[in-house]
């Protein structure tokens, strides 16, 4: 989140800005000074002050993601389903919750009759604690005993998960359990096999390996440690109304669960812009030469390092890392080619702008460069100014708010937790190295005159599949994170994946991608249905880094040679208006389809298979046609 002025008279300045700007009708600028306020730590007042403000914006022209959640907890929630709106809002979503009645988390699951099912929602959130977990420990327990008591507690919540994928296509979210601070036992509870804690983390812990597909575990006890244990829990507030955490830690509570969700359902950020001098190593390069900046000895210059591993620890789970600095390229690039405490060197960064342009013009070229949109974006910037011209210029990007010692520098920007993800797999690993890659070609398009023989020169191999058990959860991450290219909006599970697939009327069909630069990993989905005579594309979902390489009539002819293979005399494809696709919604006029029917907001094309018996003119060929002509 961005940064806040202190304490209460923060949220109190911003509600009042709010207002004024409801009174003008401006429902995006209301939202805009609540969200750049509030921080997480703020106490339980101010972010109730905020919520309830936020209650009056209207969020239809917010452009945020619909939305609905089930809370089921065995302890009082209302309160967290208040302040978690606002927070889910700052994460791109216009949330409708369901509260559950209070300890009622089995029956509602249980129940095919109960208010969940008729809910129908899109998450539930099993909202557990410690104390709804029993662990037989104590000095009298076995670790046998103990291993069979924490199997039990976490077949308990397995069994919950099963009959919810059974009635929904719902993501679960399960909390793990709050270690709490106090124990009779002291040291001995997490010093012993017996002992209270050593259980609760061995629950954790196989939890965590239980989950399958479809379920998320929410880090709780990572938060309580956050807040501080001592204070995590308030006794006179779990004596009186059954509160499972003090009050005051609502936001932190409500912002790492929004977080989190941001990354299961495609909303997570992808991209951290930095800037150089006095971000990643102390001092201004252009001033002070390589020999003179901070970096490596000294206090200071150890905290950047420090700060530098923590940003390369992003970019080898997949987050692309970006510079943009009021520099000259040569001086700012020197202190990558040759200062010897550097941990991140030039290859690291996916788009390198040090030039004298504004900061906001910058960025912009970034996300186009990286063919990304500005809601992906994080900026990291020690100077205050610099920040405030970006929040103002660009309010999509996040911007971190970064302290004044860099030794707190990795502090601030794990606390901001953008890059929030549910799985992690070798894809996603790979994935700045993608999103470099395919910057280099951008940068090489730039300065092609013949557009055509570039994207011959690119030599582009496509590798087409099904559903598989490796590649279904990047299929449903990809069609859950695709925005702009995204014909449909369509949302789907794995599990609805997978249901899909096995359908006989149906195709799940998968894109992958190579050329001379590298390979650029799973690049499209497509839903195909056959209806009669017809095939319908259902869902078509496609990484914008591959838009403009003749990629879409590929696709195209790839599923023109389906529809032949099942009889289908014509191909029907629909878009779906959202808030982001505007970019596809003239992909089947382009194409060549036919228009049917529809409105502004949903449209329909067609094209007869016997029109194009030779399909698009592509430079993109299967693995199968490269091997040919390298063959020949």
């Amino acid at each position: 989140m961005h940064g806040a002025a202190d304490g209460g008279g923060g949220s109190r300045q911003a509600v009042a800005h709010a207002r004024a700007a409801l009174a003008a009708g401006d429902h995006v600028g209301a939202f805009a000074a609540l969200r750049a306020a509030v921080r997480l730590g703020d106490d339980f007042t101010d972010q109730a002050r905020v919520a309830r403000a936020f209650a009056k914006v209207d969020a239809a022209g917010l452009g945020l993601r619909p939305l609905k959640l089930a809370i089921l907890a065995g302890s009082t929630v209302d309160h967290l389903a208040e302040v978690l709106r606002f927070w889910l809002a700052a994460s791109g979503f216009a949330a409708e919750i369901h509260v559950a009645p209070y300890d009622t988390v089995a029956q509602s699951v249980l129940d095919p009759g109960s208010e969940l099912y008729a809910f129908r929602p899109q998450v539930v959130w099993l909202f557990s604690t410690h104390r709804d977990v029993a662990v037989a420990a104590g000095p009298g327990a076995t670790a046998a005993d103990v291993d069979a008591a924490v199997d039990a507690a976490v077949a308990e919540r397995t069994a919950l998960w099963r009959v919810l994928a059974g009635r929904l296509d719902a993501l679960v979210l399960q909390n793990n359990a709050d270690i709490p601070a106090d124990d009779p036992f002291g040291n001995l509870a997490g010093a012993t096999a017996w002992g209270s804690r050593t259980a609760l983390r061995l629950y954790n812990a196989r939890l965590a390996a239980a989950a399958p597909a479809g379920v998320a575990v929410f880090d709780l006890d990572h938060v309580a440690g956050l807040w501080g244990r001592a204070r995590w829990t308030d006794p006179r507030y779990w004596h009186h109304s059954k509160h499972a955490f003090a009050l005051d830690a609502t936001g932190s509570v409500a912002a790492a669960a929004s977080r989190l969700l941001a990354g299961a359902m495609g909303l997570a950020r992808k991209c951290l812009v930095l800037d150089l001098d006095n971000t990643l190593w102390g001092g201004v390069v252009g001033d002070d030469g390589v020999a003179g900046i901070a970096l490596g000895s000294g206090a200071d210059g150890e905290a950047f390092v420090a700060f530098q591993r923590h940003l390369k620890a992003l970019k080898e789970r997949g987050v692309i890392l970006a510079v943009v600095s009021k520099n000259e390229a040569a001086a700012a690039r020197a202190p990558f080619e040759s200062h010897p405490d550097m941990v991140l060197r030039l290859d690291d960064i996916a788009v390198f702008r040090a030039n004298w342009t504004n900061k906001a013009d910058n960025i912009q070229d970034v996300a186009a460069t990286l063919s990304i949109g500005l809601e992906s974006l994080v900026f990291v910037d020690d100077n205050p100014a610099e920040r405030d011209l970006v929040r103002r210029a660009l309010p999509t990007v996040e911007v971190v708010e970064m302290p004044e010692d860099p030794a707190h520098y990795v502090e601030a920007l794990a606390r901001a937790g953008c890059f929030e993800a549910v799985a992690f797999s070798a894809e996603d690993g790979q994935r700045a190295r993608y999103y470099a890659d395919n910057a280099r070609r951008v940068e090489l398009s730039r300065s092609a005159v013949d557009m055509d023989g570039y994207l011959a020169s690119l030599g582009m191999t496509a590798t087409v599949g099904g559903v598989d058990e490796f590649h279904l959860p990047r299929i449903a991450q990809l069609i859950n994170k695709s925005n702009q290219f995204h014909l449909t909006g369509t949302r789907l599970t794995e599990r609805e994946v997978e249901r899909l697939a096995a359908r006989e009327d149906t195709d799940v069909v998968r894109v992958h991608l190579a050329d001379r630069f590298g390979d650029n990993g799973l690049i499209a989905v497509l839903v195909l249905r056959r209806d009669g005579d017809a095939l319908h594309v259902d869902c078509w979902a496609m990484s914008c880094r591959v838009l403009g390489r003749t990629v879409e009539e590929f696709i195209v002819n790839e599923t023109l040679a389906r529809a032949r293979r099942r009889g289908c005399a014509t191909v029907v494809g629909r878009y779906v208006k959202s808030p982001k696709n505007a970019l596809v919604a003239g992909l089947y006029d382009r194409l060549g389809f036919a228009p049917l029917d529809g409105g502004d907001d949903e449209r329909r094309w067609s094209l007869e298979v016997a029109d194009r018996p030779d399909g698009w003119k592509t430079h993109v060929r299967t693995a199968d046609e490269t091997r040919q002509k390298e063959g020949a």
